[in-house]
């Protein structure tokens, strides 16, 4: 995806037959005098609830530029000391239902419950001075005495060095290391030397006492703070409470803010931060705060009434979710041919499967800890998943029928709203299915429901949708990157066998990297864009997340293909395979060159765990007979395919959306008033800090294209394509030439989900594909040191998809063999039967 810069919608009722999955609320600033506004993660779109701070900066909006780099702080994670452990146990907290008052505070509307304790949070920014309070409280509600660990922390800066990282600058008792007589900790980031340049100032925490200085990013209750390299971002600061049976423990936090600063401004507003730190260390503001909440602090030595209640009274947690399913047959981790045999079998049919892929989305995808990966399911998916029933008892046969996907919220569907992520198109219902969507369902597919994604499919670094940010699967703390995040996630959850996303920039590679599918970026006009709202018009293309490449192979038979509407795919039928499943060759890697380029394979931050397992992975290309051959600088070639001036003209977006906007007179037909591409651009619908302000849009409306414009274009994508081939025809020592380059996944660790902005705290790789209009196939290559998974790329010349999804499927057996091909979650186990089994 292209940096995120935009917009938002109009809400109307979703149509009775859906099941809608999320209520939309709002996210929250606070603006200071001083001119800083502090996002606070609330219940608000996108609902990441977690009460951190989602960046500060100077304005709301898209183009409001940042005051510091505080992308995620103030959240907070719990670790019980029970057996068994509740789910999510040390994970990020969130589902509060905090309710901004519109002014300073925003409180709790419920408890989170973690095992018996039910946990609730507090926040009141002090616009005056500047300063954040955090309480969270923590309530015994068992019969027997409770002991946790709380961690208060985040991410301070990015990078491990630069002006967006952070560093240690001071504690209270003087010195640069944390330890346990600290109360208070303050960070910066490195002052310019020049003066006219502004930067962040010092970010301080007002901790109380605490037990231990850890590392926010993966496990703050095990791994110590660190204090050099990109790690030192992320502080956190724990205390172990010891909560008695019915009462309640509070742990009070403050943030306290710099202004931004140059060279020369720095240090005073340092010393003043600090010395706003040490009178709340000293005497904390306390305003507000009931004598029950006041006698639960635990960090700090307050005053407290003799007769005030031992318990904090709080809002009470949601019902719980199910735990179990109504179908005994396990869907999880299955793929397509273990589904269509079971099915073929008789041991089990689709209405069963649907049903299984249901109760996990019920369970799972949804409340305080659901990973949003629907952001609607269908409410007539049981009633699809009969009607195949029926046909297959009549003869039909087909690889895909009776089989539930997902549909990321972009491709148009007569049955469902087609939302684009955003309040925008709330309620929207396209007359006609997308070109993709009608093969599927041709085919006998299970439309089981709409993915959550990026509002208007603008970010890869994360899914904020609308109705609910996408979590990661495997490590919930996490972002599922963007902006397919909720087609990857419904597969790797088990919520679905495939899915559809689609991509501009990296949104097909990034999430299925960040869950261990895979997926092909296919050359241009391999897929339809028909019916499938745009972003970058001639760049956008659908594409398919799946558990296997045969389960790629599987859907690439029903999505790929000639588009009467969509003169791109005028060749697609011509340069597909007739069976995509006939490219599955043991033997596809034997003989071939593969190249690799060394600098694509270092991580900016300066972490190395990511790369190294993706590194160790290269072995199964050896070991399948393939060559490895260093390309780019260090051996006189290129690192990137030639770059050639675009000089067509036009802009591509606004055609785009005119396009979609000429096929589709039904939006202003159901009254949605969007006639141009400002219109939609300029929406004020739009998630806050994604919409552009009016005072932004008063340019005029771009002019359409002019057919000569739309040629030189397709001409400059060619050429594009031409430059590839030509690079790789060339590459190597020798100059022999490779079939394909090998690039890593992700360069590093993804991040947690509550940063916001455009300075995430991961590196992805993005493949100069999608610029170039040739095909790159992402499949999984096992974990690295903390589990998670690690996938790989081969991207090659236009019209080589099938090769490389060949490629792919011979990696993946030796991998696969290895145990170091796909992983599955651990965080979404099947569901217990419950019911007579057959």
């Amino acid at each position: 995806m292209k940096p995120l810069f935009r917009y938002a919608l109009g809400l109307t009722m979703l149509a009775m037959a859906l099941v809608a999955v999320r209520a939309a609320h709002a996210f929250s600033y606070v603006g200071a005098p001083n001119g800083t506004f502090w996002g606070i993660q609330d219940a608000a779109p996108p609902g990441v609830d977690t009460g951190s701070i989602w960046g500060t900066q100077t304005g709301e909006g898209a183009r409001a530029p940042f005051t510091t780099t505080i992308n995620g702080y103030g959240g907070l994670r719990v670790r019980i000391d029970s057996s068994p452990a509740p789910r999510f146990n040390g994970q990020m907290l969130r589902g509060f239902g905090l309710q901004f008052d519109g002014h300073e505070h925003s409180v709790s509307t419920r408890a989170v419950a973690l095992g018996p304790a039910n946990i609730t949070r507090s926040i009141w920014i002090n616009r005056q001075a500047n300063w954040g309070r955090w309480l969270d409280t923590f309530t015994n509600t068992s019969a027997r005495p409770l002991t946790l660990d709380a961690a208060f922390g985040g991410q301070t800066g990015i990078g491990a060095s630069g002006p967006y990282s952070s560093y240690l600058v001071r504690t209270s008792s003087g010195g640069t290391r944390v330890s346990p007589h600290d109360v208070w900790i303050a960070y910066a980031t490195p002052a310019a030397k020049q003066a006219s340049r502004l930067v962040g100032g010092t970010q301080i925490t007002v901790t109380g006492r605490f037990f231990f200085a850890g590392d926010w990013l993966n496990d703050p209750f095990r791994d110590s703070l660190r204090y050099r390299g990109y790690r030192r971002n992320f502080p956190a600061f724990v205390n172990t409470l010891h909560i008695p049976a019915d009462q309640s423990r509070s742990l009070l936090h403050f943030v306290v803010l710099g202004p931004r600063v140059n060279a020369q401004t720095s240090a005073a507003a340092q010393a003043r931060a600090e010395a706003m730190a040490g009178q709340l260390a000293a005497h904390p503001n306390l305003a507000g705060l009931t004598p029950a909440e006041i006698c639960s602090v635990a960090n700090f030595t307050l005053t407290c009434p003799a007769t005030a209640a031992r318990r904090v009274p709080q809002p009470p947690p949601p019902a719980p979710l199910p735990t179990t399913t109504s179908v005994a047959y396990n869907v999880v981790g299955k793929t397509i041919d273990q589904l269509q045999a079971a099915m073929e079998s008789g041991e089990t049919t689709s209405q069963a499967i649907t049903q299984a892929y249901l109760n996990r989305i019920a369970a799972y995808d949804r409340g305080q800890f659901g990973f949003h990966a629907f952001e609607i399911v269908a409410g007539n998916a049981l009633a699809q998943a009969k009607a195949t029933d029926v046909a297959r008892r009549a003869g039909r046969r087909g690889r895909l029928l009776g089989i539930p996907v997902a549909i990321k919220n972009l491709y148009d569907t007569f049955d469902m709203p087609t939302t684009n992520g955003s309040l925008t198109f709330a309620g929207f219902r396209p007359a006609h299915d997308a070109f993709q969507v009608a093969r599927l369902r041709s085919a006998g597919a299970v439309i089981i429901g709409k993915a959550a994604m990026e509002e208007y499919a603008t970010n890869g670094f994360y899914s904020n949708d609308a109705w609910g940010q996408v979590w990661n699967v495997f490590s919930p703390s996490r972002s599922a990157l963007g902006s397919s995040g909720g087609s990857a996630v419904a597969v790797a959850a088990s919520f679905a066998a495939a899915a559809l996303g689609t991509q501009t920039g990296d949104s097909l590679y990034a999430p299925a990297s960040a869950a261990g599918l895979v997926t092909l970026r296919p050359t241009d006009g391999m897929e339809s864009s028909s019916g499938i709202m745009p972003l970058v018009w001639m760049t956008d293309t659908g594409g398919v997340l799946a558990r296997s490449v045969p389960d790629l192979t599987d859907m690439l038979n029903v999505v790929t293909g000639t588009d009467a509407n969509d003169p791109a795919t005028a060749e697609a039928n011509k340069h597909r395979p007739h069976n995509w499943r006939s490219v599955l060759d043991p033997n596809a890697l034997r003989g071939k060159r593969i190249g690799i380029i060394a600098s694509a394979w270092r991580d900016p931050f300066g972490t190395h765990e990511t790369l190294d397992a993706e590194k160790a992975a290269l072995r199964f290309f050896t070991a399948a007979g393939a060559t490895l051959v260093p390309m780019g600088a260090t051996v006189g070639g290129p690192d990137r395919p030639p770059h050639p001036r675009d000089t067509a003209g036009g802009n591509l977006e606004a055609e785009g959306w005119m396009r979609y906007l000429d096929r589709h007179p039904e939006l202003l037909a159901q009254g949605f008033p969007l006639h141009n591409f400002v219109q939609v651009e300029c929406s004020q619908k739009m998630i806050a800090y994604s919409r552009l302000p009016l005072s932004a849009c008063a340019e005029p409306e771009p002019p359409r294209m002019s057919a000569a414009q739309i040629a030189a274009h397709r001409a400059y994508r060619h050429l594009r394509q031409a430059g590839v081939r030509a690079w790789l025809n060339a590459a190597g020592a020798d100059h022999r030439g490779v079939d394909a380059v090998v690039y890593p996944g992700l360069l590093s660790e993804i991040s947690l989900n509550d940063g916001g902005g455009e300075r995430p705290s991961f590196g992805r790789r993005d493949t100069p594909s999608a610029a170039n209009g040739v095909p790159t196939v992402v499949f999984p290559a096992g974990r690295d040191i903390l589990g998670n998974p690690v996938d790989i790329e081969l991207l090659g010349r236009a019209r080589d998809d099938a090769k490389l999804v060949g490629m792919a499927y011979a990696f993946e057996l030796l991998a696969n063999r290895a145990g170091d091909g796909h992983v599955s979650p651990s965080a979404v186990p099947p569901l217990r039967y419950v019911g007579r089994k057959r």
